[in-house]
């Protein structure tokens, strides 16, 4: 069973890795980016990919890539498709889908003036997500190794 322990644990080796914060950063804003593609089903696949192609912590890649699960996904993809629409110009001409004609036939054709605001969506959340994730784990973790240090110097009374 997956535990807050456990999570604490996965943490913390990605912490102790001997990656300068810069790497690790950088690996987590990667899964992030990843978080937000539109390939779904591919996140996890594409992410340890990546990790191995760039040569990048697999681990921190993976964390940052399960941003998008159960809970997030419909607000991530539905805030991306909204800020596509809204860049692209397509807002007022999304017309609801009709699921009860949803076909394999003519999925294409109702889905179809949704995919081009859907990936300009997000590509730019996706961007600017991984942007913010990237600032707050390098400062996350210069300041964990800086207390960690700090903490094994200090004279144990």
């Amino acid at each position: 069973m997956i535990t807050i322990s456990y999570w604490r644990g996965r943490l913390r080796a990605v912490l102790h890795l001997d990656d300068n914060p810069h790497r690790i950063a950088m690996a987590f804003s990667l899964g992030v980016f990843i978080a937000f593609s539109p390939f779904i089903g591919l996140h996890l696949i594409s992410a340890a990919f990546l990790a191995w192609v760039l040569r990048l912590n697999a681990a921190a890649v993976l964390l940052g890539t399960l941003l998008n699960n159960h809970w997030t996904t419909a607000p991530i993809f539905g805030a991306s498709l909204w800020v596509g629409s809204m860049i692209y110009g397509r807002h007022a001409l999304l017309q609801p889908i009709h699921w009860q004609d949803f076909t394999i036939v003519n999925v294409l054709p109702q889905l179809e003036p949704y995919l081009m605001p859907f990936l300009l969506g997000t590509t730019l959340m996706g961007i600017v997500a991984s942007i913010v994730a990237y600032a707050c784990a390098f400062y996350f973790v210069k300041e964990y190794r800086y207390l960690r240090h700090r903490t094994e110097e200090s004279p144990h009374v």
